[in-house]
Formats: structure tokens, sequence, C-alpha cells
């Protein structure tokens, strides 16, 4: 599912798991599943059978849900893995057989070919980096451009765990930014421990570099104070589920370093209100 999400993200795709979604009060079916086919450009599938004592039986809600794509009329992509069978009313309709070593490529290739088939001609061909771009300008933000020693730097502190720098746009305050939509929560909040950690430790040893010779003044050390004080650390995720998740792991944590993480439903929020 992650890899799957991951490829539709990268394509302008947002990804909608039924599974991960809260309908309170709501029909499961119709709010989580019937409502999501009618309105999605296109729809994949795992046909992978449930194992029962050691014998192959056929998902029946899949199934089911199979059978409500094919007659809304959808284009449907459907998965299998290489060594399972599909059941016999559904045996006759082309399926990607998969491994776990093939599965991304043969992915990529079918939902290039699902975008193509699907997409309306006069449709604007907006890119995830636009999407983030716009949503990051409504947050008042701006991505820094690294043009002096100092940014670059500290830009180095957070890129080997895949963030990127932010600045205000009066340029004072600095944030980490990590696009982490292909990642579980999990992952995510290790990347964020120990970007804490890298933070604090560098910038809570210059009083012991300094006594050991290096020029750093006064007044640096006031900036680097000011600098670490007003730092802050955002995550992107995929779900609602996932941001549920990171976030009750920052709670517990107590971060010295602030950490927000959102899903990829608040940025569409987001977007929608831009004047």
């Amino acid at each position: 599912m992650s890899v799957a999400k991951h490829l539709l993200m990268d394509r302008g795709i947002q990804p909608i798991e039924a599974g991960g979604m809260l309908m309170p009060a709501q029909s499961a079916f119709c709010a989580k599943i019937c409502s999501k086919i009618i309105t999605s450009q296109f729809c994949i599938i795992l046909l992978n059978n449930d194992i029962q004592d050691g014998v192959e039986i056929p998902n029946a809600n899949v199934n089911m849900e199979y059978g409500l794509m094919l007659g809304f009329n959808k284009y449907v992509i459907p998965f299998q893995r290489e060594t399972q069978k599909l059941p016999f009313n559904a045996a006759g309709l082309d399926t990607v057989k998969y491994s776990n070593e093939d599965f991304e490529d043969k992915a990529a290739k079918a939902i290039d070919l699902a975008i193509s088939a699907t997409s309306q001609e006069t449709s604007p061909s907006i890119t995830p980096d636009q999407v983030l771009e716009t949503f990051l300008l409504s947050k008042e933000v701006l991505l820094v451009p690294l043009t002096n020693e100092g940014d670059r730097n500290l830009f180095e502190l957070g890129r080997p765990l895949g963030f990127n720098m932010v600045m205000t746009f009066d340029g004072m305050r600095y944030l980490y930014i990590g696009n982490f939509t292909s990642l579980r929560p999990e992952a995510v909040v290790w990347r964020l421990k120990k970007l804490q950690q890298i933070v604090t430790q560098r910038f809570g040893s210059l009083p012991q570099r300094r006594k050991l010779g290096l020029q750093i003044d006064a007044s640096a050390m006031a900036v680097a104070d000011r600098l670490l004080g007003e730092l802050r650390m955002w995550v992107l995720v995929t779900s609602d589920h996932d941001k549920a998740v990171v976030k009750a792991a920052i709670d517990a944590a107590d971060f010295t370093v602030p950490a927000e993480a959102f899903s990829m439903s608040d940025i569409s929020t987001e977007l929608q209100n831009i004047g």
C-alpha cells in the first residue's frame, strides 16, 4: 500500500484508502467505499487471498467491491500475488500478477496507463511539488535558498533524514519540513526524534567548542540561542490516522523542538480555503 500511495503522489494523484477513513454514524459501506468509488478517477484493488489453515480463500468483501467498481464502469487496476489464483468469476479479467521484487515497476506502468486513459485533456497538470509549494505559501513560509554558509549548514543537519528547510516570510524563523507520505508513522516519528537529537546536540556543543578555541563570539551564541528557541519541525503524512499516531508520539516524547504533523486531507482543506 505504501508503494502504491507513493507512486500516486509522485504523479499528482491523491490516494484515498477506504479502510483508513472514519465516518461516524454513517453506513460504512456507503460512506467509506461506495461514495469513494463513484468519485474516484480510477481504482486499485488487491485481490490477494486470505490464508486459513493453509488454504487460500478469496476475500468476499474485496470481490464485492471489485464488482461495484466494474458496475460503475470504473477503470480498475487489479493486483494479485503471482503465487495465488483468482476465483473463477474473476479469472477471465486481466490482472497484474506481481511479486515483492517487481511490484513497484509493474504498478508504475499500470498507474501511468490508468492516468492516461482517465485524464481529461483540458485538465491542468498540477505536480506534487506545485501542491506542496502552494501549501507552504498558505502557511507563509518559503524554501530556504541555501545561498549562505549558515543556511547550508543548518539544512545539512536534516538532509540525511529527508528533511528540507523553510523559513517564514520575514526570514526570522526556520523550520524543517519532511514529506514522508510514503513512510509508516513509526518511521516518521523516528526521524523526528533523530533530527531533534542532532539539532540539540549540535547547538548544545557550541559553548564547549568556544572553549576549545573556535571563533564563536557572544553575538553568534545569542543568534544560535534565538534560532534554536524558534526552530520548528513539520512532517507530511498520508492519512489522518497516520497523523494521529505521529501526534500522539510527539506529545508523549515532549519534544524541546516543537513538531507538527499534517495529513494529505489537511493540505487539501488548506488549498480549498485559499482565496
